[in-house]
């Protein structure tokens, strides 16, 4: 697995150019909405008791600038990623106690047989250690620029 086909499992329809949420629950809300609104889940509040049951085990913004919500729950039987920004930065209660500027969002299905949720996590978290990748996803103008972002050496 690579990062195209981690981007795979996101779409231009499940990408937040611009998150108008300015704290933490309003992030994962916003983001539950763009999950909703592009697959068959059906219930938002199960996909936010999950992300917040995760959230309360530590927060999932590693920083810098970057965080992961993510977690399992029947309601997909696929992986899913939304992805979202936010140019003012939004307290995550990052480990570097930073605002939080990219936020990832992965559901994934209890079953996974080929450890695709394991495998795109440590993917996008290995890209977004590279500063000059996560400045670029940062500034990128769109979806399609935000990939390439991402894909370029």
């Amino acid at each position: 697995m690579d990062i195209q086909e981690v981007l795979q499992l996101t779409s231009s329809d499940r990408f937040i150019p611009e998150l108008e949420a300015t704290d933490k629950e309003g992030v994962l809300a916003e983001m539950a909405d763009a999950l909703l609104a592009g697959s068959p889940i059906g219930n938002k509040e199960t996909i936010l008791e999950m992300l917040k049951s995760r959230e309360a085990l530590g927060s999932t913004a590693v920083g810098p600038d970057v965080a992961f919500p993510h977690g399992r729950t029947l309601a997909t039987q696929d992986l899913i990623i939304v992805v979202a920004r936010s140019s003012k930065g939004v307290a995550f209660e990052s480990v570097d106690g930073g605002p939080t500027h990219l936020f990832f969002m992965l559901i994934a299905p209890p079953q996974d047989t080929g450890n695709q949720y394991i495998r795109s996590l440590a993917i996008l978290t290995e890209k977004m250690q590279d500063d000059a990748v996560r400045d670029a996803a940062l500034q990128a103008d769109g979806y399609d620029k935000f990939c390439q972002s991402l894909t370029e050496e």
